[in-house]
């Protein structure tokens, strides 16, 4: 065989591979959600929204509703590569849970539960700068993103979130736009 046919077919075959792969990636991001598994993983996503928000001195996400919110903001929020990313970051967190301890992470102690989130928000860091901003404009942010994401947003804005955990004011009078904080006082939910 000739070096021009070798490096034709090498270059061929390595450029059939990539395309392939693309093409493959393409079709995991950008196909139809199946919202059957969200509503599988609803334990899980609670379990998780809990993890980040445990209930300390005020209450929890557990008693906040953040999982129901969660799902319901992936469900009708969320653009169609991040709610893929979503799903199967769920499907991958409950297989690494699997594989790594054995058993399901609802299952696994406080301990093991921890080095399973933080292996998946060490998974799911973005590029810095302009990478990190087209990876997450054309491939839909990561799975851990999302969940802290709508974690935090979800608490702050439920009730018990905003009563307990931040200061509410009922009547919160007329804007303005700073307003200094005390030593230990909780930030505001209204102002």
């Amino acid at each position: 065989m000739n070096r021009k046919k070798a490096i034709r077919n090498i270059v061929l075959l390595g450029g059939g591979a990539a395309a392939l792969f693309a093409g493959w990636k393409g079709y995991t991001i950008f196909k139809s959600p199946s919202f059957a598994k969200l509503d599988e993983h609803q334990l899980l996503i609670d379990e998780l929204a809990e993890l980040i928000i445990p209930e300390t001195d005020t209450p929890g996400a557990g008693k906040a509703g953040v999982g129901r919110f969660i799902s319901l903001m992936i469900r009708d929020c969320t653009p169609k590569q991040a709610q893929n990313n979503f799903i199967d970051g769920l499907d991958d967190l409950a297989s690494y849970a699997k594989s790594l301890y054995g058993k399901p992470f609802l299952q696994c102690s406080a301990a093991e539960k921890q080095q399973v989130m933080e292996h998946f928000e060490e998974k799911g860091k973005p590029y810095k700068g302009l990478m990190g901003k087209v990876e997450s404009r054309y491939l839909g942010d990561p799975f851990f993103i999302t969940l802290k994401k709508y974690t935090v947003m979800g608490y702050c804005t439920s009730r018990p979130g905003a009563t307990s955990a931040l200061r509410y004011d009922y009547i919160p009078g007329t804007y303005q736009a700073i307003l200094p904080l005390e030593p230990g006082q909780r930030s505001w939910a209204t102002k």
